[in-house]
Protein backbone atom coordinates (compact mmCIF):
# COMPACT_ATOMS: atom_id res chain seq x y z
CA UNK A 1 0.00 0.00 0.00
CA UNK A 2 1.28 3.47 -0.87
CA UNK A 3 2.81 5.42 2.04
CA UNK A 4 0.70 8.59 1.86
CA UNK A 5 2.27 10.67 4.61
CA UNK A 6 2.80 13.90 2.69
CA UNK A 7 0.79 16.86 3.96
CA UNK A 8 -0.89 18.30 0.90
CA UNK A 9 -1.70 21.79 2.21
CA UNK A 10 1.31 23.85 3.24
CA UNK A 11 1.52 25.55 6.61
CA UNK A 12 2.03 28.90 4.84
CA UNK A 13 -1.31 28.44 3.06
CA UNK A 14 -2.97 27.91 6.43
CA UNK A 15 -1.22 30.83 8.07
CA UNK A 16 0.56 28.53 10.49
CA UNK A 17 4.18 27.87 11.48
CA UNK A 18 6.27 28.41 8.34
CA UNK A 19 9.36 26.46 9.39
CA UNK A 20 9.83 22.75 8.74
CA UNK A 21 11.88 20.77 11.22
CA UNK A 22 13.36 17.31 10.95
CA UNK A 23 11.62 15.04 13.46
CA UNK A 24 14.34 13.89 15.83
CA UNK A 25 14.07 11.93 19.06
CA UNK A 26 17.68 12.59 20.04
CA UNK A 27 18.10 14.49 23.31
CA UNK A 28 20.80 17.13 23.63
CA UNK A 29 24.14 15.40 24.43
CA UNK A 30 24.59 17.53 27.54
CA UNK A 31 21.01 16.74 28.69
CA UNK A 32 20.43 13.10 27.74
CA UNK A 33 17.54 12.64 30.19
CA UNK A 34 15.51 15.62 28.92
CA UNK A 35 13.30 16.00 25.87
CA UNK A 36 14.94 17.65 22.82
CA UNK A 37 15.24 21.45 23.19
CA UNK A 38 13.22 22.07 20.03
CA UNK A 39 10.17 20.46 21.69
CA UNK A 40 10.13 23.30 24.22
CA UNK A 41 10.42 25.86 21.45
CA UNK A 42 7.53 24.31 19.55
CA UNK A 43 5.35 24.10 22.67
CA UNK A 44 5.84 27.84 23.14
CA UNK A 45 5.56 29.01 19.53
CA UNK A 46 4.02 26.34 17.32
CA UNK A 47 2.45 23.50 19.34
CA UNK A 48 1.12 21.72 16.25
CA UNK A 49 3.89 21.92 13.68
CA UNK A 50 4.72 20.29 10.39
CA UNK A 51 7.82 18.08 10.61
CA UNK A 52 10.00 16.31 8.09
CA UNK A 53 10.07 12.53 8.51
CA UNK A 54 12.73 12.07 5.84
CA UNK A 55 12.40 10.49 2.45
CA UNK A 56 10.20 13.34 1.25
CA UNK A 57 7.50 12.56 3.83
CA UNK A 58 6.02 14.99 6.33
CA UNK A 59 3.60 14.82 9.22
CA UNK A 60 2.17 17.02 11.93
CA UNK A 61 3.75 16.96 15.38
CA UNK A 62 1.63 17.77 18.46
CA UNK A 63 3.70 18.85 21.47
CA UNK A 64 1.37 20.30 24.14
CA UNK A 65 -0.32 18.18 26.79
CA UNK A 66 -3.91 19.19 26.05
CA UNK A 67 -3.56 18.70 22.29
CA UNK A 68 -1.85 15.32 22.61
CA UNK A 69 -4.47 14.10 25.08
CA UNK A 70 -7.29 15.28 22.82
CA UNK A 71 -5.80 13.48 19.79
CA UNK A 72 -5.34 10.23 21.70
CA UNK A 73 -8.90 10.49 23.06
CA UNK A 74 -10.46 10.91 19.61
CA UNK A 75 -11.07 7.64 17.76
CA UNK A 76 -11.44 9.53 14.49
CA UNK A 77 -7.66 9.46 14.54
CA UNK A 78 -6.66 5.99 13.34
CA UNK A 79 -3.84 3.96 14.89
CA UNK A 80 -3.56 1.73 11.83
CA UNK A 81 -0.51 2.13 9.57
CA UNK A 82 -2.75 1.06 6.67
CA UNK A 83 -4.88 4.22 7.03
CA UNK A 84 -4.11 6.80 4.31
CA UNK A 85 -1.78 9.46 5.71
CA UNK A 86 -0.45 7.42 8.63
CA UNK A 87 3.17 8.52 9.29
CA UNK A 88 4.82 5.16 8.67
CA UNK A 89 8.21 6.70 7.90
CA UNK A 90 10.45 6.21 10.94
CA UNK A 91 8.50 3.16 12.15
CA UNK A 92 10.07 0.37 10.07
CA UNK A 93 7.97 -2.76 9.95
CA UNK A 94 4.79 -1.14 11.28
CA UNK A 95 3.03 -1.98 8.03
CA UNK A 96 4.07 -5.64 8.13
CA UNK A 97 0.76 -7.57 7.87
CA UNK A 98 1.13 -9.21 11.30
CA UNK A 99 2.06 -5.92 12.99
CA UNK A 100 -0.67 -3.96 11.19
CA UNK A 101 -3.21 -6.59 12.28
CA UNK A 102 -2.11 -6.50 15.93
CA UNK A 103 -3.85 -4.97 18.93
CA UNK A 104 -1.66 -1.85 19.12
CA UNK A 105 -2.07 -1.06 15.40
CA UNK A 106 -5.79 -1.69 14.99
CA UNK A 107 -8.87 0.48 15.39
CA UNK A 108 -12.26 -0.54 16.78
CA UNK A 109 -13.96 -2.95 16.49
CA UNK A 110 -10.98 -5.31 15.95
CA UNK A 111 -8.85 -3.42 18.47
CA UNK A 112 -11.61 -3.85 21.06
CA UNK A 113 -11.83 -7.59 20.36
CA UNK A 114 -8.08 -8.10 20.65
CA UNK A 115 -7.80 -5.96 23.80
CA UNK A 116 -10.53 -8.00 25.49
CA UNK A 117 -8.36 -11.09 25.04
CA UNK A 118 -5.88 -9.80 27.62
CA UNK A 119 -7.35 -6.88 29.57
CA UNK A 120 -8.90 -8.99 32.33
CA UNK A 121 -5.46 -10.29 33.25
CA UNK A 122 -4.18 -6.77 33.90
CA UNK A 123 -6.99 -5.15 35.91
CA UNK A 124 -6.03 -3.73 39.32
CA UNK A 125 -7.62 -6.76 41.02
CA UNK A 126 -5.83 -9.26 38.77
CA UNK A 127 -2.48 -7.52 39.22
CA UNK A 128 -2.88 -7.48 42.98
CA UNK A 129 -3.09 -11.25 42.75
CA UNK A 130 0.42 -11.28 41.27
CA UNK A 131 1.91 -9.13 44.04
CA UNK A 132 3.18 -11.94 46.28
CA UNK A 133 4.90 -13.59 43.33
CA UNK A 134 6.51 -10.29 42.29
CA UNK A 135 7.69 -9.63 45.85
CA UNK A 136 9.32 -13.07 45.97
CA UNK A 137 11.03 -12.46 42.62
CA UNK A 138 12.35 -9.08 43.78
CA UNK A 139 13.57 -10.47 47.11
CA UNK A 140 15.32 -13.37 45.38
CA UNK A 141 17.21 -10.96 43.13
CA UNK A 142 18.08 -8.74 46.09
CA UNK A 143 19.47 -11.80 47.87
CA UNK A 144 21.57 -12.60 44.80
CA UNK A 145 22.93 -9.05 44.77
CA UNK A 146 23.74 -9.21 48.48
CA UNK A 147 25.71 -12.41 47.95
CA UNK A 148 27.85 -10.80 45.26
CA UNK A 149 30.94 -8.92 46.42
CA UNK A 150 32.06 -5.70 44.79
CA UNK A 151 30.18 -3.85 42.09
CA UNK A 152 26.87 -4.72 40.44
CA UNK A 153 25.24 -3.64 37.20
CA UNK A 154 21.68 -2.96 38.22
CA UNK A 155 20.42 -2.91 34.64
CA UNK A 156 21.29 -6.52 33.81
CA UNK A 157 21.13 -7.92 37.33
CA UNK A 158 18.00 -6.21 38.62
CA UNK A 159 16.10 -3.77 36.39
CA UNK A 160 15.95 -6.14 33.41
CA UNK A 161 15.88 -9.34 35.44
CA UNK A 162 12.77 -8.47 37.47
CA UNK A 163 10.19 -7.82 34.71
CA UNK A 164 11.70 -10.58 32.56
CA UNK A 165 11.18 -13.13 35.33
CA UNK A 166 7.69 -11.78 36.03
CA UNK A 167 6.42 -11.90 32.43
CA UNK A 168 7.91 -15.34 31.70
CA UNK A 169 6.21 -16.78 34.79
CA UNK A 170 2.88 -15.11 34.01
CA UNK A 171 2.93 -16.34 30.43
CA UNK A 172 4.33 -19.74 31.37
CA UNK A 173 7.27 -19.59 28.96
CA UNK A 174 10.86 -20.67 29.70
CA UNK A 175 13.03 -17.94 31.19
CA UNK A 176 15.97 -19.72 29.56
CA UNK A 177 14.66 -18.23 26.29
CA UNK A 178 15.22 -14.68 27.55
CA UNK A 179 18.35 -14.10 25.42
CA UNK A 180 16.30 -14.96 22.32
CA UNK A 181 13.55 -12.44 22.98
CA UNK A 182 16.03 -9.84 24.29
CA UNK A 183 17.71 -9.93 20.89
CA UNK A 184 14.40 -9.83 19.00
CA UNK A 185 13.10 -6.98 21.18
CA UNK A 186 16.30 -5.00 20.65
CA UNK A 187 15.93 -5.33 16.89
CA UNK A 188 12.17 -4.79 16.70
CA UNK A 189 12.39 -1.55 18.70
CA UNK A 190 15.37 -0.11 16.79
CA UNK A 191 14.06 2.84 14.80
CA UNK A 192 16.81 2.91 12.16
CA UNK A 193 16.53 -0.75 11.20
CA UNK A 194 15.88 -1.24 7.49
CA UNK A 195 12.43 -2.39 6.46
CA UNK A 196 13.89 -5.65 5.17
CA UNK A 197 15.63 -6.37 8.49
CA UNK A 198 12.54 -5.34 10.45
CA UNK A 199 10.30 -7.64 8.42
CA UNK A 200 12.76 -10.47 9.07
CA UNK A 201 12.69 -9.70 12.81
CA UNK A 202 8.88 -9.65 12.87
CA UNK A 203 8.84 -13.06 11.19
CA UNK A 204 11.34 -14.43 13.74
CA UNK A 205 9.22 -13.09 16.62
CA UNK A 206 6.14 -14.62 14.97
CA UNK A 207 7.88 -17.99 14.83
CA UNK A 208 8.86 -17.72 18.49
CA UNK A 209 5.29 -16.82 19.47
CA UNK A 210 3.90 -19.77 17.53
CA UNK A 211 6.50 -22.01 19.17
CA UNK A 212 5.20 -20.92 22.58
CA UNK A 213 1.60 -21.40 21.44
CA UNK A 214 2.36 -24.96 20.32
CA UNK A 215 4.08 -25.62 23.65
CA UNK A 216 0.96 -24.53 25.54
CA UNK A 217 -1.40 -26.43 23.26
CA UNK A 218 0.56 -29.60 23.96
CA UNK A 219 0.98 -28.90 27.69
CA UNK A 220 -1.70 -26.43 28.90
CA UNK A 221 -1.49 -25.15 32.45
CA UNK A 222 -2.89 -22.36 34.62
CA UNK A 223 -0.96 -19.51 33.06
CA UNK A 224 -1.91 -16.47 31.03
CA UNK A 225 -0.89 -17.87 27.64
CA UNK A 226 -2.72 -21.19 28.16
CA UNK A 227 -5.83 -19.24 29.19
CA UNK A 228 -5.71 -16.98 26.11
CA UNK A 229 -5.36 -19.99 23.83
CA UNK A 230 -8.23 -21.83 25.53
CA UNK A 231 -10.59 -18.84 25.88
CA UNK A 232 -9.84 -16.96 22.66
CA UNK A 233 -7.96 -18.91 20.01
CA UNK A 234 -9.56 -22.36 20.35
CA UNK A 235 -13.07 -20.91 20.11
CA UNK A 236 -12.22 -18.97 16.96
CA UNK A 237 -12.08 -15.53 18.56
CA UNK A 238 -8.66 -14.70 17.11
CA UNK A 239 -6.46 -16.03 14.30
CA UNK A 240 -3.14 -17.76 14.77
CA UNK A 241 -1.26 -14.69 13.52
CA UNK A 242 -3.20 -12.49 15.96
CA UNK A 243 -2.25 -14.91 18.73
CA UNK A 244 1.42 -14.66 17.71
CA UNK A 245 1.17 -10.85 17.64
CA UNK A 246 -0.40 -10.81 21.14
CA UNK A 247 2.45 -12.95 22.46
CA UNK A 248 4.99 -10.57 20.90
CA UNK A 249 3.28 -7.53 22.44
CA UNK A 250 3.09 -9.16 25.87
CA UNK A 251 6.77 -10.14 25.79
CA UNK A 252 8.05 -6.75 24.63
CA UNK A 253 5.66 -4.68 26.74
CA UNK A 254 6.06 -7.02 29.69
CA UNK A 255 9.78 -6.57 30.15
CA UNK A 256 11.41 -3.81 28.07
CA UNK A 257 9.64 -0.63 29.18
CA UNK A 258 9.39 -1.65 32.85
CA UNK A 259 13.09 -2.55 32.90
CA UNK A 260 13.89 0.90 31.55
CA UNK A 261 11.81 2.60 34.21
CA UNK A 262 13.29 0.58 37.10
CA UNK A 263 16.83 1.50 36.06
CA UNK A 264 16.04 5.17 35.42
CA UNK A 265 14.15 5.47 38.71
CA UNK A 266 17.01 4.06 40.77
CA UNK A 267 19.53 6.26 38.96
CA UNK A 268 17.45 9.41 39.46
CA UNK A 269 17.01 8.82 43.19
CA UNK A 270 20.71 8.05 43.62
CA UNK A 271 21.48 11.38 41.96
CA UNK A 272 18.90 13.19 44.10
CA UNK A 273 19.59 12.01 47.69
CA UNK A 274 17.50 14.88 49.03
CA UNK A 275 14.42 13.44 47.29
CA UNK A 276 15.29 9.90 48.36
CA UNK A 277 15.55 11.12 51.96
CA UNK A 278 12.00 12.49 51.74
CA UNK A 279 10.77 9.07 50.70
CA UNK A 280 12.69 7.19 53.36
CA UNK A 281 11.44 9.57 56.07
CA UNK A 282 7.82 9.32 54.91
CA UNK A 283 7.58 13.02 54.00
CA UNK A 284 6.84 12.00 50.42
CA UNK A 285 4.95 8.92 49.18
CA UNK A 286 6.46 6.24 46.99
CA UNK A 287 3.35 5.98 44.80
CA UNK A 288 3.57 9.72 44.05
CA UNK A 289 7.30 9.42 43.32
CA UNK A 290 6.71 6.57 40.86
CA UNK A 291 4.13 8.63 38.94
CA UNK A 292 6.47 11.61 38.76
CA UNK A 293 9.31 9.39 37.57
CA UNK A 294 7.02 7.92 34.90
CA UNK A 295 6.18 11.44 33.75
CA UNK A 296 9.73 12.78 33.77
CA UNK A 297 11.26 9.86 31.90
CA UNK A 298 8.40 9.01 29.50
CA UNK A 299 10.31 6.04 28.08
CA UNK A 300 7.94 5.49 25.08
CA UNK A 301 9.21 8.28 22.87
CA UNK A 302 8.37 7.62 19.23
CA UNK A 303 4.74 8.70 19.31
CA UNK A 304 2.05 7.55 19.37
CA UNK A 305 1.22 8.15 15.70
CA UNK A 306 -2.19 8.60 14.17
CA UNK A 307 -3.94 9.52 10.89
CA UNK A 308 -7.08 11.64 10.58
CA UNK A 309 -10.00 9.73 9.00
CA UNK A 310 -11.96 12.96 8.52
CA UNK A 311 -11.37 16.67 9.09
CA UNK A 312 -10.79 17.11 12.84
CA UNK A 313 -10.20 20.33 14.77
CA UNK A 314 -7.97 20.18 17.85
CA UNK A 315 -7.63 23.54 19.55
CA UNK A 316 -7.03 26.06 16.78
CA UNK A 317 -5.69 23.52 14.28
CA UNK A 318 -7.69 21.48 11.78
CA UNK A 319 -6.25 18.18 10.62
CA UNK A 320 -7.49 17.29 7.16
CA UNK A 321 -8.63 13.79 6.29
CA UNK A 322 -5.60 11.75 5.25
CA UNK A 323 -3.04 13.72 7.27
CA UNK A 324 -0.77 12.06 9.81
CA UNK A 325 0.23 13.27 13.26
CA UNK A 326 2.87 12.31 15.80
CA UNK A 327 1.20 12.91 19.18
CA UNK A 328 4.29 13.17 21.36
CA UNK A 329 3.58 11.99 24.90
CA UNK A 330 7.26 12.68 25.64
CA UNK A 331 6.78 16.35 24.82
CA UNK A 332 3.34 16.52 26.45
CA UNK A 333 4.74 15.24 29.74
CA UNK A 334 7.19 18.18 29.80
CA UNK A 335 4.70 20.91 28.87
CA UNK A 336 5.61 24.10 30.76
CA UNK A 337 1.96 25.17 30.82
CA UNK A 338 1.11 21.97 32.72
CA UNK A 339 4.12 21.32 34.95
CA UNK A 340 6.28 23.62 37.05
CA UNK A 341 9.32 21.39 36.65
CA UNK A 342 10.15 20.07 33.20
CA UNK A 343 13.82 19.03 33.32
CA UNK A 344 15.50 16.04 34.93
CA UNK A 345 17.88 18.28 36.92
CA UNK A 346 14.86 19.92 38.55
CA UNK A 347 13.32 16.60 39.62
CA UNK A 348 11.31 16.90 42.81
CA UNK A 349 8.61 14.65 44.19
CA UNK A 350 5.32 16.58 44.37
CA UNK A 351 2.84 16.27 47.20
CA UNK A 352 0.18 14.73 44.95
CA UNK A 353 0.27 12.41 41.95
CA UNK A 354 0.74 14.27 38.67
CA UNK A 355 -1.48 13.70 35.67
CA UNK A 356 0.61 12.35 32.82
CA UNK A 357 0.45 10.45 29.54
CA UNK A 358 3.37 8.04 30.06
CA UNK A 359 1.05 5.09 29.34
CA UNK A 360 -0.64 6.95 26.47
CA UNK A 361 -4.36 7.75 26.70
CA UNK A 362 -7.72 6.76 25.27
CA UNK A 363 -8.63 3.36 23.86
CA UNK A 364 -4.98 2.47 23.23
CA UNK A 365 -3.77 3.26 26.75
CA UNK A 366 -1.21 0.65 27.84
CA UNK A 367 -3.02 -2.51 28.87
CA UNK A 368 -0.18 -3.51 31.22
CA UNK A 369 0.14 -0.24 33.12
CA UNK A 370 -1.17 -1.67 36.41
CA UNK A 371 1.44 -4.44 36.34
CA UNK A 372 4.22 -1.96 35.50
CA UNK A 373 3.23 0.31 38.38
CA UNK A 374 3.09 -2.59 40.82
CA UNK A 375 6.53 -3.88 39.77
CA UNK A 376 7.99 -0.40 40.19
CA UNK A 377 6.31 0.00 43.58
CA UNK A 378 7.83 -3.28 44.77
CA UNK A 379 11.28 -3.16 43.16
CA UNK A 380 12.39 0.45 43.67
CA UNK A 381 11.56 0.95 47.39
CA UNK A 382 12.87 -2.51 48.29
CA UNK A 383 16.30 -2.07 46.75
CA UNK A 384 16.82 1.17 48.69
CA UNK A 385 15.58 -0.46 51.90
CA UNK A 386 17.87 -3.46 51.40
CA UNK A 387 20.96 -1.42 50.42
CA UNK A 388 20.77 1.95 52.24
CA UNK A 389 24.46 2.67 51.48
CA UNK A 390 24.17 2.00 47.74
CA UNK A 391 26.21 4.43 45.65
CA UNK A 392 27.00 5.03 42.01
CA UNK A 393 30.45 3.81 40.96
CA UNK A 394 30.75 7.03 38.95
CA UNK A 395 28.89 9.61 41.08
CA UNK A 396 29.75 12.43 38.69
CA UNK A 397 28.33 10.40 35.77
CA UNK A 398 31.09 11.40 33.38
CA UNK A 399 29.55 9.05 30.82
CA UNK A 400 25.87 8.10 30.96
CA UNK A 401 25.42 4.94 28.92
CA UNK A 402 21.95 4.80 27.40
CA UNK A 403 20.27 3.10 24.47
CA UNK A 404 19.64 5.51 21.62
CA UNK A 405 17.81 4.93 18.34
CA UNK A 406 15.23 2.94 20.27
CA UNK A 407 11.45 3.19 20.54
CA UNK A 408 11.82 2.86 24.33
CA UNK A 409 14.48 4.76 26.26
CA UNK A 410 16.60 3.07 28.93
CA UNK A 411 20.07 2.92 30.43
CA UNK A 412 22.55 0.38 29.08
CA UNK A 413 24.18 -0.10 32.46
CA UNK A 414 23.96 1.20 36.02
CA UNK A 415 27.05 0.31 38.00
CA UNK A 416 26.81 0.63 41.78
CA UNK A 417 28.49 -0.43 44.96
CA UNK A 418 26.09 -1.96 47.47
Amino acid sequence: MEDRTAVEVTSEQRGECPHLRQLSLDPAPERPLDDPPYFSELRATCPISQVDLGGGKTSWLATRFDDVKAILSDNRFSASPMTPGFPVRGLPGSNHPMVADSMIRQDAPLHTTLRRCVVKYFTPRAVEGYREQVETIVDDHLDALAAQPGQADLVSQFALAIPTTVITRLLGIPIEDAPRFFDLTERQTTLSLSQEDMYRTVEEFRALGLEYAALKEANPSDDLLSNIIREQYEVGGITRDQLAALITILIIGGHDTTAGMIGLSIFTLLKRPDQLALLLSGERRWDVAIEELLRVHSVARMGPRRAATEDITIGEHTFRQGEGVVASIWSANHDESKYARTTWEDFEIPAEKPQHLAFSFGSHQCVGQNLARMELMVAVPRIFARFPDMKLVDPEVTHLSYRDDRAFFSLKELNVTL
